[in-house]
């Protein structure tokens, strides 16, 4: 009988060191994850946070573990309502704005629910979402974080086309948008696709101005292995298979090389992709959202866009009204962008005197919404007190130009060289597009190299 009571209090020992060590690993595994983890009781009470969830919420695990959640943070979790829904969510982006931390995450919430169907415990995971943006980003391109709601306006131009809009999230045809440069084109394809069937997949974005010309075919459509040299000895996919399932949204269109063009149109009739130097065709299930702020009729009577394309991409066109045409709209904007503003500086909220909302109201903003966030945004960053009775000159370039021209008096003196007046419109364009030189040379309508030879030419640099 000894002996077989030492035998198992041996096996009891042996069973006990190989738990603990169990534990260690997974504790090892749990803490040195890039993932936030932490577990939450019936009662709201946290049984397990590990390192780098404390390290993101602030606060040290040892610490807190035992506790209840609302003791340990200082804002409304997330997560209690599924103890009544009993539905979970996977990759929930959520941003989170306190006293003590600033997350921006993708949230991950399994309820644990047991035989009588009551949620125990629920296991949250969350990660922020600058590494979740890199990875989307390499991989498969934008996030769409917009929405119809982020459209602000009421004006009865931007409603119907919000409508427009909304009837063409629920087509499968090709989207045209046209509009100035700023006035939300993006917004518009993000939020087609958010109320579209293919909101869970892909939405990728290609800027085709900002792409070099011998590199954007191979970014649209991919290339295999030892296509040419410097390629990835892997190859890479393209564009449009990233965003198969999905959007792909093909913004400044008219830049794109009639080379291209060409290709393109077959990708949308064949609805099948070929990479540079593959010899198979590879389906795709994409919808196209492209964007012009260029008049593509004139560029194909020009011969300087296909007009086969054209046709295939114009199925659904969409007019964006420029903010000028909405000035019932400005105040709505100026609030938001005020509000959002202050909110990221951490700072009380500002209030704009009506000599200012007056004055932004007769502005004909050029650069568009874009233009109106960069001087609220500067409005507030300069701005000590909590009131602003008048706005700061130049923050509103050019804003006296058409007096200038109706009332100045008949004097040669008064007169403005043509050189000095091309200078001062390239001037207003560079700052109202944040010195963006492919946004400003086509809103001047030149070319991005005639732009540079003017801002030689003028010492603008």
């Amino acid at each position: 009988m000894g002996s077989g009571f030492v035998a198992r209090t041996i096996d009891l020992l042996d069973q006990a060191s190989v738990s603990q060590q169990l534990f260690r690993e997974q504790k090892a595994i749990m803490d040195n994850m890039s993932d936030g983890l932490l577990v939450l009781d019936r009662v709201g009470v946290l049984r397990y946070l590990n390192a780098p969830g404390g390290r993101m919420l602030g606060v040290d695990p040892k610490k807190s573990i035992g506790r209840a959640l609302r003791e340990v943070i200082d804002f409304e979790p997330f997560i209690t309502p599924i103890f009544s829904t009993k539905k979970g969510y996977v990759d929930r982006e959520l941003e989170i704005r306190s006293s003590k931390v600033n997350l921006h995450i993708l949230d991950t919430a399994v309820p644990i629910i047991d035989e009588e169907g009551t949620v125990v415990s629920i296991v949250n995971t969350f990660h922020e979402i600058a590494r979740a943006k890199r990875l989307s980003n390499r991989m498969a391109g934008d996030l769409a974080r917009y929405h119809f709601t982020d459209i602000i306006g009421r004006s009865p131009k931007i409603t119907e086309v919000v409508a427009i809009a909304k009837r063409a999230a629920k087509s499968e045809s090709n989207v045209l948008l046209y509009g100035e440069s700023g006035t939300g084109k993006e917004v518009f394809a993000q939020s087609i696709h958010n109320e579209s069937r293919r909101a869970g997949a892909s939405f990728v974005a290609v800027n085709c101005a900002a792409l070099p010309r011998d590199l954007i075919e191979s970014e649209l459509f991919g290339y295999s292995p030892g296509s040419f040299t410097g390629a990835d000895k892997a190859g890479r996919l393209g564009r449009f298979e990233l965003a198969s399932g999905g959007t792909i949204f093909l913004d400044e269109i008219s830049e794109m090389p009639l080379d291209v063009q060409a290709k393109l149109l077959r990708v949308l009739q064949e609805r099948q992709v070929t990479r540079i130097g593959g010899a198979t065709s590879i389906a795709l299930d994409v919808r196209v959202i492209a964007a012009a702020n260029r008049d593509l009729t004139e560029m194909v009577s020009k011969r300087a866009f296909r007009d086969d394309l054209f046709y295939r991409l114009n199925v659904l066109r969409i007019d964006l009204p420029s903010l000028r045409d909405r000035p019932d709209d400005i105040e709505l904007l100026v609030d938001q962008c005020v509000q959002r503003t202050c909110t990221l500086l951490h700072r009380s909220l500002i209030e704009l005197g009506p000599d200012v909302i007056s004055k932004l109201r007769r502005y004909r903003w050029p650069g568009n919404v874009r233009q109106l966030q960069n001087v609220i945004e500067r409005l507030v960053n300069m701005t000590d007190g909590d009131h602003v009775t008048e706005m700061p000159p130049d923050y509103l370039a050019d804003e006296h130009s058409d007096l200038s021209l109706s009332s100045a008096p008949d004097n040669c003196e008064s007169v403005i060289s043509l050189a000095e007046t091309e200078r001062r419109s390239i001037s207003a364009a560079l700052r109202a597009f944040d010195n963006n030189i492919t946004k400003t040379a086509s809103a001047l309508g030149i070319t991005r190299p005639t732009l540079y030879k003017k801002l030689k030419q003028y010492n603008a640099y």
